[in-house]
This record gives C-alpha cells, structure tokens and sequence, in this order.
C-alpha cells in the first residue's frame, strides 16, 4: 500500500520528462535540420558551380589546342607537299615554317625517310639517327591513310628533351616513302594553359583518344607516359563530346571535379579543379555554423539536462535492478551475433536465438557438448587453448570453419573473451559467432576482378607487378635470379578483322591455356592487354630455362588453334629481360622485354630475342 502514492506521483513526472524530451528532441532535430539542409544546398550549388566551370575552362582550352594543332597540321601539309619535291625546297619551307611558328614552341621540323633513318632536320646537320621504330612511323608505314597522328610525348635520342611529334606520311605515286613531322615542346605547349587555371592545384590535361596523357600543366614532366584509367567517363563514352566527373586524380591522387570536352582531332582536354581549396570558402562557413550549433545545442541540452535531473533523482534508484536484467535479457534476445557461454571445461552452458538462427542448434541440442562440434576442424578448440595460456591477453578474434545442424559448413566469425575470477582463474567463455559466408565470398570475388583479367583468367598488370615486386625482393636477399618473357601475337589483327572479336577472344583463351601450359606452376603468366602476355620466372640458373621456355612457345603458339570451326594460324614474338642485366626494378625489366620482343619482331617474327 505505501507503494501506491510513490507510483502515482511517479506517473505525471514521467509524462513531464517524456514531454520535455520530446520536445526539446523535436526542437534540436528541426534546428539542426533546417541548418543540415542549407549547408548541403550551400555546397551542391558550389558543386554546380564547379562543374559549369570546369566544363566552360575544358572547353575553351580545347579550343585554343585545337586551333594550334590546325595551325601546325597546315604547316605539315605544306612540308608534305613540298617534300616531294627536294631536299632544298624542303630546308626553305623548313625554316619558312619555323619562322613562321612560335619558336618556343615548334622545337624543330623534321623528315624521316622511308629507310627510318633521319633525313632532314630544320635545326641542321645532325648524326646519324634511326627512328624508324617510332610507333608513329610503323603505323604510316603500315597503313595506307593519310593522317595526323599526334604522339605522346618522348624524349629526343639526341637533344634528350621531351617533345610531342606531329606527324604526316610522304607518299610517292601512292608508296610510302617516309613521315614530316613538327617536334613540339610539351612543357612550353603546358605552360600556355595555365592562364585557365584559379588555383595552383587546378590543372588542364590534354589526352589522345586511348587516354593517353600528351601535356599537363600541373608537374607534366613526372606524368608523361602515363594513362587515365579505362573507367574515366571520356574512355567509357567516346561518342560524347564532353562531360564530367569528380575523381581523385590517378596520377597525384588529388580530388577534382573534371570536366573534359572531346576535340575534333579525337583528343581530350581535361579541366580539373581541386576540390579542396575549390570548396573551402564554404566548408569554413559550414565550419562556423557548426560550431555556433554545437554550442547553442550545448547550452540548451545543459539547461533540459538540468531539469530532467533534479526530476529524476529521487527515482533513479527505483527499479534499476529490474531493469538492467530485463536489458540484458533484451540485448542477448535481439542482438544479431550468436553468443555462446562455456564453463571452464570449454562445454556449452548457454546461448542466445541468435546462435540457433546462424547454426541451426537448438539450445537442448548443444548445452553440456563441447564447442568442438560447432566448428569444422580444431580452430575455435586452439583458439581457446592459446587464450587459456597466461601470458595471452584473454581476447581472440577470427574466421572459422563452422559446422551448422545436419553438417552443413559456413563459415563463421568468432570473438571470444575470457572471464577470470578474482585469483585469475578461468570461470566462463563468452564467444560472438557471425556467419560472414557471403561476405567472404564477396571479398574474394573483389579481389579475383582487381588482380585477374575477365577474358583468360589470368593475372592482370596489377598482380604481375605485385608478384614480379615480391621476386625482385626475395632475388635481392638470396642472390637469385629473375627473368621477364613479353610475348606479342603475330598475325592477330587479321583475325580479329576477318572473323570478330568473339573468336578473337576465344583465340585468346586458347593461348593462355597453351601459355599456361609451357610454364612451371611457381611461374607468373599475366595478360597485360590485347594480344600481349607477360611472363615472370625466379630462380637460381634461368637463362637456359628461359631461352628453352621461349623456344617451345614459338613452337606452341605456331600450331594450329581449332575455333569455332575456323583454323587459325598466328605465332608470337618473344623478348627476355634478366634481373639485374637489364633491369633492377618491374617497370624497367617488363620494358626492356617490350624492347626485346620488337627486335624479335622486327627480326622476322616467330622468334626470341634478348
């Protein structure tokens, strides 16, 4: 009876502090609403803003490039034309056109003969250079067209500077019989397109049409060789002509918003505007906003605080027994994670619906056992014998093989602790059990799309790198040694052109499988792209493997390939690179290997070369 008063006074305090909480909860959460919301509509205007402008910079620098490159190719045309003629009506036209260029930019005039030896240049007598190895002369010569081709940015045999060739082909009576090109300065071209720029973080990139990057005005001699990724929105669209995108940038790793607008020479021109100092006049309002929330919050929880305590005191002691047991019983009822309690004996003395949802256990099923019978092998029983060593710190956490109800196996997570008595003696286990089965399938089938290619099933450039990485280090230590095979496919365009690039790909597969099947299991077979391959061998004496490997995959590779009912014959060319000889680091043995198999190539084809 004497409960009664205390019970009905208790009632309208309850209903008060419900009633100042859910006013003050609504108070705080429209508050912080109204400013949450103005300050996202304050940065996705700024947002907006960025990216008009960045659209509006690209598009007006690609203007101005292409305008350039008009100019440039009208000098082409007329050395072209001229070249045909004489070697002195080209050496007038020559220095007629760099007069007539800008001569900080136009580094030289130059003609290549059909030899591939240099036949002119507008800077005068120079030694003897053979350039007929450059990829834009192979690709004049091997085709018919009559072209621009604008070349990434390479670095002079003789001048030894960086410079952009533009290129046309000479042709006599319809023969090739070599290339004019202008060489121009990339970091001059760079420096032209910094008067788009705000900030010194923002900067214009120019790319061909396979994302290759041709100037930079941001650090552009450190990035020169290098490529956007495939998955950029101007690689993945290329019947757009302009767009955007924000991206953390592949080649500094600065996060900009893009925009890139596609030139009618097929190139790219990208505008990226740093999004951090873009943005920081607004984040340091947003900042100050907060702050004045955050403390008028404050002062406001303070003062309902307040209230609320001097309510609740006297009542705070009045059934808190009760209801902590009813949480516990609520939390262990509810909570996701199966819990399992062990005694000393390491035999089951309680679990929770959760674990008989994750394992199909029903709690009759499993109290007394042994918690050996919930996992597939011996992990949790030694993971509970380390925990029971003294020195260990009475904590472990891991994956294991679980066994559910009819032996069905998952695989399961587990974190189990150790409850001690006061003389440190081992009184309970509790153990968390998740099934995270999907999730690590998931995570596995993550990591086999980044390090495998789709098309073979082999590894990509990431893993080879990673692999010939792991190589380089382990022949460092024990003075072995390390070997690099670039393989390209002879013959494999026809292929793709006669029958489609489905039997190409099935092509592909076969050779994998036949690659795969020259080489030692502990060897690295990458597909790096198209018809190249890569292989990476280790070991104490590879230079006679290495040259037997190559002979047999000439061999290989010459045979007969049955797709689809088509007989096709192509063959491949290989080049070898040995660590330390002709490389100490992965990028430099896989290009001297590049450099290896054109030699093989341009030896014949169907060969090895070193």
């Amino acid at each position: 009876m004497t409960r009664i008063p205390c019970t009905q006074a208790q009632r309208p305090l309850h209903a008060i502090r419900v009633a100042i909480v859910v006013a003050s909860a609504f108070a705080l959460g429209v508050g912080w609403y109204d400013t949450v919301m103005s300050m996202r509509d304050a940065e996705q205007d700024a947002l907006e803003r960025l990216r008009t402008q960045s659209i509006i910079q690209a598009r007006a620098a690609a203007e101005a490039v292409q305008g350039t490159i008009d100019r440039f190719d009208l000098a082409l045309k007329t050395m072209q034309m001229v070249g045909l003629e004489s070697v002195d009506a080209l050496s007038v036209q020559g220095r007629i056109v760099t007069a007539a260029m800008s001569s900080d930019l136009l580094l030289q005039a130059f003609v290549i003969g059909r030899d591939g030896y240099l036949a002119y240049s507008s800077l005068g007598e120079a030694p003897r250079n053979f350039l007929g190895d450059r990829d834009y002369f192979r690709v004049l010569e091997a085709t018919g067209e009559d072209r621009l081709i604008i070349s990434p940015p390479v670095k002079g045999r003789l001048s030894r500077k960086w410079a952009i060739q533009l290129v046309r082909a000479l042709r006599r009576d319809g023969r090739f019989d070599g290339v004019v090109a202008l060489s121009i300065s990339p970091e001059l071209w760079s420096r032209r397109l910094v008067r788009f720029e705000a900030h010194a973080l923002d900067t214009l990139t120019l790319l061909d049409s396979d994302g290759r990057l041709l100037l930079r005005t941001l650090d552009s001699a450190e990035h020169f060789g290098k490529q956007a990724p495939g998955e950029r929105d101007f690689r993945v669209h290329p019947d757009r002509q302009e767009g955007h995108y924000v991206a953390n940038a592949s080649v500094d790793g600065v996060l900009r918003m893009y925009g890139w607008s596609r030139m009618t020479s097929g190139l790219v021109m990208l505008s990226g505007i740093a999004l951090e100092p873009a943005l920081e006049p607004i984040r340091q309002l947003r900042s100050r906003t907060l702050m004045r929330g955050v403390l008028s919050s404050s002062v406001f929880v303070f003062v309902i605080g307040a209230l609320l305590l001097a309510l609740r005191r006297y009542e705070r002691a009045v059934g808190r027994l009760g209801e902590r047991e009813e949480h516990h019983r609520s939390l262990l009822e509810h909570m996701a994670e199966g819990l399992v309690v062990l005694d000393a004996d390491k035999r089951i003395v309680s679990v929770n619906p959760a674990f008989t949802a994750i394992t199909g256990f029903g709690r009759d099923d499993v109290l007394g056992r042994p918690v050996s019978m919930l996992s597939n092998g011996r992990t949790l029983d030694h993971a509970l014998a380390e925990l029971s060593d003294p020195s260990r710190s009475g904590h472990w956490e891991g994956d294991f093989e679980g066994l559910r109800a009819g032996d069905e196996g998952y695989t399961g997570h587990a974190v189990i602790s150790l409850l001690r008595d006061a003389n440190g003696a081992v009184r309970h286990c509790v153990a968390l059990i998740t099934d995270v089965t999907e999730r690590r399938r998931k995570d596995d089938e993550i990591w086999r799309q980044a390090n495998f290619d789709r098309l073979t099933g082999l590894p990509n450039r990431a893993l080879l790198n990673d692999r010939l990485d792991s190589m380089l280090r382990h022949a460092r230590r024990h003075q072995s040694g390390v070997a690099v095979l670039f393989i390209d496919l002879d013959r494999f365009k026809p292929v793709n052109d006669e029958f489609g690039h489905d039997v190409g790909d099935l092509l592909l597969r076969q050779v994998a499988r036949r690659l795969q099947g020259v080489f030692r299991d502990e060897d690295t077979v990458a597909r790096i792209g198209g018809d190249e391959f890569v292989v990476v061998m280790q070991g104490e004496d590879l230079a006679a493997g290495c040259e037997r490997a190559a002979t047999e995959l000439v061999d290989q590779l010459s045979r007969p390939f049955l797709v689809e009912a088509h007989r096709l014959q192509v063959g491949c060319s290989i080049g070898i690179a040995h660590f330390p000889v002709d490389g100490e680091s992965a990028e430099g043995l896989i290009n001297a290997a590049d450099r290896a198999m054109y030699r093989a190539k341009n030896g014949g084809r169907g060969r090895w070369s070193r």
